[in-house]
């Protein structure tokens, strides 16, 4: 495994997890801790995890699901209502892509409306209740 100061930065700013960084790399996550304490990183930092968050889930290119949340709520699986989103999860078969920040929980919550609208009038968002 050679992941770089830059790459983890790049990793930690787009707000994964150690599991999801030690996936890609093949190692463990406690070795990517070991790379965070080696560089010197500040994780809460880097994820901004004070910060409210609306994220998409995408399965082939399609917006399956629109959420918001704090940041590791994206990738966490085990309080999904949908059992097929909850496998699509588990399998690894979406993709994350975080579309907003906000300082206050109310204006995520208010974007993430907007957006699940969006995509459910384009025939998207099938994992989200309106």
């Amino acid at each position: 495994m050679v992941l770089m100061k830059q790459e983890l930065v790049e990793h930690l700013s787009n707000k994964m997890t150690n599991q999801d960084i030690a996936k890609i790399y093949g190692t463990t996550f406690q070795k990517i801790i070991q790379l965070i304490k080696k560089y010197d990183l500040n994780t809460n930092e880097l994820r901004r995890v004070n910060k409210y968050t609306v994220y998409l889930h995408l399965l082939n290119s399609q917006v399956i699901y629109v959420g918001s949340g704090v940041w590791y709520r994206c990738r966490r699986y085990t309080n999904r209502r949908n059992s097929d989103h909850k496998q699509l999860m588990k399998d690894g078969k979406i993709e994350y892509k975080f579309v907003g920040e906000f300082d206050l929980e109310e204006d995520a919550r208010n974007y993430e409306k907007e957006l699940i609208k969006k995509y459910k009038e384009l025939g998207q968002a099938k994992f989200n209740k309106i």
